[in-house]
Parts: C-alpha cells; structure tokens; sequence
C-alpha cells in the first residue's frame, strides 16, 4: 500500500501507512518504499528524519535517499552519502546513476560531466552502467539545446561499445492482444491512425492550457 501511495503522489498517506507499522517489524522494503513516496512527492525533510532513523541502512536504502536528495538538488547532501558509504565500501555505480539522474532533470551540465567521468573512471568494466550514464549525460545536453554534444556522445558511445544499442520499447494490451511499440519506429500497420490521435489529445490539451516541457525532447526538432 505505501508503494502504491509512492506511485500515486500521495507522500503523506505513504509516511502515515508506515508510521502504522510496528518499528520491530519495519523492514528493507518499507523503508526504501517510504523514502520513494517521499522522493516523488517532494518531502525531503520528512524523508531525512525518517533515514536517521533507520538503524541498519542498506545499500538499497541509501541509493533510495540519494535519488530523494539528488531529485530535489541536494546535490552536497547526496554526495556526502557517497562519500561516507566509501569510507568503507568499495564504489557503487548505481549511486552514482541516481545523483546522474537528478543532474540531468535539473540540466546541470558540468556535475553531469564530473559525474560521467568518474564512473568512466571507477566502473570501466560495467557496460550497461556506462551506457545508463552516456545516455543521461546526452540527455543533458540535449536539455539545454546542445545537440553538437548529444551528437559527440553518440559518437563515443559507438566507439566504445559498438553500434548495437538496444532499441526503447514499450508495450500494452489492447482487447487481448498485446501490442509493442519501438522508439522513433512508425511500421506499426495503424501507425497513421495512433499519430493521429496523439494530435488530436495534444491539440485537446493545449486548449485547455498545457504546455510540453521541450527539455525532454532528445533530438533536434528539425529531425522530425
């Protein structure tokens, strides 16, 4: 019920739902379920008390609050959380995913940088992770209109791990059958029809006052 509270937005009724539970019987999953809902509601302050107070902080629960800070550009805060875990510990690639991840959402471009060069730097060996992060940094760039980079990364990305990249694919069920769509792919055989009706909701939308966030677009739009 918390993560679905997570999924929802719904930060408070997360905290109330896992203050319920008996402190003897809290677990992994309901702190790092708790700290989620925080994250994606904008509750830091609530999700700080709610860490400290968590006596054996796992792996999994710090890359938790790494996100929860990184989302809100805590980035100082983030990276204290690193740097102590390392005191100790050898590095983890995933924490340094999360606060990558925050730094791209808030377009700041040069810790996105510092950030990339150093998984380069201490995960050489982890393809999939360098890939994750090459990506988030083109993401970056892309995000401030800097497509000469985003062109640059790509570049170096083929150089590094070669020209197979995995395509993004989604997927849903429509009457019983499942459907799958490929990013920047239009042979699907009702291709016309669903573009169509992606603009008829955008142009529904926009008349009733939405505005798309053109930072999230990845490519020029002179591509199409």
């Amino acid at each position: 019920m918390i993560n679905v509270c997570a999924r929802n937005g719904m930060g408070y009724e997360a905290i109330d739902l896992y203050n319920k539970i008996d402190e003897n019987i809290r677990d992994k999953i309901s702190h790092i379920c708790v700290l989620n809902a925080c994250s994606h509601s904008g509750l830091i302050d609530q999700a700080q008390m709610i860490f400290n107070k968590i006596e054996k902080q796992s792996v999994e629960i710090i890359i938790t609050m790494i996100d929860c800070l990184s989302r809100m550009a805590m980035f100082d805060q983030a990276q204290k959380l690193i740097d102590d875990y390392e005191k100790s510990n050898s590095p983890n690639s995933i924490m340094y995913t999360a606060m990558l991840s925050g730094a791209r959402n808030h377009r700041h471009v040069v810790l996105s940088e510092k950030l990339y060069n150093q998984m380069k730097s201490l995960f050489s060996n982890e393809k999939s992770d360098l890939i994750s992060a090459s990506i988030l940094l083109s993401n970056t760039y892309s995000s401030l209109g800097n497509y000469q980079q985003v062109e640059a990364i790509r570049i170096d990305r083929m150089k590094q791990f070669g020209k197979n990249a995995k395509v993004g694919v989604s997927w849903t069920e429509v009457n019983g059958q499942l459907v799958r769509f490929h990013a920047r792919d239009r042979s699907h055989p009702q291709s016309n029809e669903i573009y169509a009706e992606l603009e008829r909701l955008s142009n529904e939308l926009r008349e009733h006052g939405y505005e798309y966030d053109s930072t999230w677009i990845t490519r020029s739009l002179k591509d199409g």
